[in-house]
């Protein structure tokens, strides 16, 4: 007697265990390539972010430079704006201080510079400081292997340092060019136009508008100095 009952031999059942196999590897490989690059996507995201944040306070930073120099923890006077090959310490507007409910100046002090291997904003709770006055930092970017700063001059020059030591210059360069070499994306540089706003020289107490006088106080115009009247007394006749 004929068995009509259908079923899978062993062969057949070996075959499709096989491709189900293939088929699970290849699924499996293609979501850990996607995990992997989500996350590589995000990881390059949130260093763009940074960097973007970065160049932003740059920017509102050397937009907002100030004419106005400052005494350090030790009692030096330091000009407003300093910079070499790879720090740069200036004075700039925009600290926050919403309807002056704070007493202090809305001008602050900062530096950017570059600390194994992180570019480091440091700012100042005041200008004017004492030996106790301690700066904040916060860390704007890591993996930085280079950080150069170049300082354009009134002739169209680039300095390494300002105030350059060979030539008389203003108080702050006419614009900063920064150049920031990250490990993975390269150098990439910027451009910061500085606002030629000169503060103008402070009048000695007393001194009007125009050209100074050196006449002492009640001498008439054309009477020469030292020199005795010669207006005869009342009631008599000038000398022949």
């Amino acid at each position: 007697m004929r068995n009509n009952k259908n079923g899978f031999t062993l062969l057949e059942i070996l075959i499709a265990l096989f491709i189900f196999s293939i088929v699970s590897m290849i699924m499996v490989t293609a979501l850990h390539t996607v995990f992997n690059s989500q996350s590589i996507t995000a990881k390059h995201a949130e260093a763009l972010t940074k960097l973007q944040i970065a160049f932003l306070l740059m920017s509102r930073d050397f937009e907002q430079t100030v004419n106005r120099s400052i005494m350090n923890a030790k009692g030096i006077v330091d000009p407003p704006f300093i910079g070499t090959h790879d720090t740069v310490t200036f004075t700039h507007g925009g600290f926050a201080n919403p309807l002056g409910m704070m007493q202090r100046s809305t001008l602050q002090r900062t530096e950017y510079a570059l600390d194994k291997d992180q570019l480091i904003r440091s700012i100042w709770p005041v200008l004017d400081q004492t030996q106790k006055t301690l700066p904040s930092h916060r860390i704007l970017l890591h993996s930085t292997t280079d950080l150069r700063f170049d300082y354009l001059d009134n002739q169209g020059k680039f300095q390494n340092n300002w105030p350059p030591a060979d030539q008389k210059q203003s108080a702050f360069p006419r614009a900063v060019r920064v150049s920031i070499t990250l490990k993975n994306w390269g150098t990439l540089s910027q451009l910061y136009i500085i606002p030629q706003t000169e503060k103008p020289p402070e009048k000695a107490p007393g001194q009007t508008t125009g050209q100074p006088s050196d006449k002492p106080p009640g001498q008439q115009q054309g009477q020469p100095t030292g020199q005795p009247s010669m207006q005869p007394p009342s009631g008599q006749p000038p000398s022949a």
